[in-house]
C-alpha cells in the first residue's frame, strides 16, 4: 500500500476496490457484523434527533445529503419514514409495509414527512450505487427516485454550495472518512461539507471511528470481515493472504475481546473449500503499530484510517475555523452503542445549540 501515490490515483484505486466488494461488504458489515450494527443505530438515533429538532425548530424545510452514501441505509430509513401510501402504487404500498413491519424506526413520520424535503447522496462507486437503487426499489420506494430519493456519482471533495430554500443536513457517516484516501482526502472531506453548508447556513456532520478504539474495536471488526476487506496485515501466517483466495471467519470477534487468533476457512475463486480452520494469530508488533497509527492495512488494495481525537479538533480549527463547531465523543450520548465513535458538527448558525446544550450540558471532551 503506497502512501506515495498521488490524491487522484488513490482515488481511482479504491473505486476499484469498493466496486469490487460491493456485495460482499452489504452482505457482512452493512447488514451483518453486530459491532457495526450498533454503531450505524447509534449514528440513526443521532440523525433522528437531529431532524427531528430541526424539523420543530425551524420555519424552512430540509433536505439530508449523505456524502459516501454506499448502499443506501439512510435513503432507505428516512424514505420508509416519509413516504405516504396515498403517492405509492397498491404493489410498493405492500412492499412499504413489508419493510416497515416489526421496525418502528421505519414508521410513517407526518412531521418529518412535511419538512425532509429530499434525501440525496453521492458515493463515487457505481456498483454501491446499484445495490441502493436495486434496495430503495425492492422496498417499494422506486417511485420516489429521481425526486424526493437522489443518488448520483460524483466526488465527496467537489461539493458545491447547498443553495436553495432548504436547510442542508449534510452527513458523511459509519467512518467514510476513514476510508476516503489518507490524511489528504480526510482534510479535503471536511473543506468540502464546508463549501457546502457554510455560507448557507446549514448543518455538516461528519461521524466517525476514533483511533484510540482500534485496539478494543477495530482489531476484531477486520478479522471477523477479512472476506470483504482481506487479511489484516497483522495476522499471520499470511498463507492464501492473495487475491486468488478468500477467507471466511468462521464467526464474528466482538469489541474488547481479548483472543489473539481467529480460525478461518479458506476458499478459492471458484468457491471451493482449499484449507479448513486455519488458525491465524496477531503478531504483537505489527498489532502495536496498527493501534499506535490508526492504519488498517490488509493484503490487498483495502485500507482504512481510524483517526484520533486530535486529529478531528485539527481539521474542526483550520477547515472550519471560522464558524461554531461542536465535536463530541460518541459515549457521551450513548456510552455503549458509541463508545467507539467521535462525532464533527460545523453549526454555522447555530441552530443545534438548544440540543447540544441539553445533550452535553456544556461539558467539553478531551482526547
Amino acid at each position: 500500500m503506497s502512501s506515495s501515490l498521488p490524491l487522484e490515483a488513490k482515488v481511482e484505486r479504491d473505486r476499484r476496490v469498493w466496486n469490487e466488494c460491493a456485495g460482499t461488504y452489504e452482505e457482512r458489515i452493512v447488514c451483518g457484523h453486530p459491532d457495526v450494527l450498533a454503531y450505524e443505530s447509534f449514528e440513526e438515533d443521532f440523525l433522528d434527533r437531529v431532524l427531528s429538532f430541526l424539523s420543530r425548530e425551524e420555519d424552512r424545510p430540509l433536505g439530508l445529503y449523505d456524502v459516501g452514501c454506499g448502499s443506501g441505509r439512510l435513503h432507505l430509513r428516512y424514505g420508509l419514514k416519509v413516504a405516504s401510501s396515498a403517492a405509492l402504487s397498491e404493489a410498493d404500498v405492500v412492499r412499504v409495509a413489508s419493510e416497515r413491519r416489526g421496525r418502528a424506526a421505519y414508521a410513517y413520520d407526518p412531521v418529518l414527512a412535511a419538512k425532509l424535503e429530499y434525501v440525496g447522496g453521492l458515493d463515487f462507486s457505481s456498483e454501491m450505487l446499484t445495490l441502493a437503487t436495486k434496495k430503495l426499489r425492492d422496498a417499494g420506494l422506486g417511485s420516489l427516485l429521481g425526486g424526493r430519493l437522489r443518488l448520483e456519482r460524483g466526488s465527496a471533495f467537489e461539493l458545491s454550495p447547498m443553495t436553495g430554500a432548504v436547510v442542508p443536513v449534510v452527513a458523511c457517516v459509519c467512518n467514510s472518512i476513514g476510508v476516503m484516501q489518507g490524511p489528504e482526502g480526510a482534510e479535503k472531506l471536511f473543506a468540502s461539507i464546508e463549501r457546502a453548508v457554510g455560507t448557507v447556513g446549514g448543518i455538516g456532520i461528519i461521524s466517525a471511528y476514533r483511533k484510540e478504539a482500534v485496539g478494543s474495536f477495530a482489531l476484531g471488526n477486520y478479522e471477523s470481515t477479512m472476506d470483504v476487506c482481506g487479511q489484516p496485515k497483522w495476522l499471520t501466517p499470511d498463507t492464501y493472504a492473495n487475491a486468488a483466495y478468500r477467507k471466511v471467519p468462521k464467526g464474528y470477534k466482538r469489541a474488547h475481546e481479548s483472543s489473539d487468533s481467529i480460525e478461518v476457512d479458506v476458499f478459492d475463486q471458484e468457491g471451493r473449500l482449499v484449507a479448513g480452520a486455519q488458525r491465524l494469530v496477531r503478531n504483537p508488533d505489527l498489532v502495536r503499530k496498527t493501534t499506535e497509527t490508526g492504519h488498517i492495512e490488509t493484503h490487498s488494495d483495502y485500507e482504512s484510517r481510524w483517526y484520533s481525537f486530535a486529529q478531528f479538533e485539527h481539521w474542526i480549527a483550520s477547515c472550519w475555523g471560522a464558524h461554531k463547531a461542536w465535536h463530541v465523543l460518541g459515549a457521551e450520548l450513548d456510552v455503549m452503542r458509541g463508545e467507539p465513535a467521535q462525532i464533527a458538527i460545523l453549526d454555522p448558525r447555530e441552530r443545534l445549540a438548544g440540543l447540544f446544550h441539553r445533550w452535553l450540558k456544556a461539558r467539553k471532551p478531551t482526547g
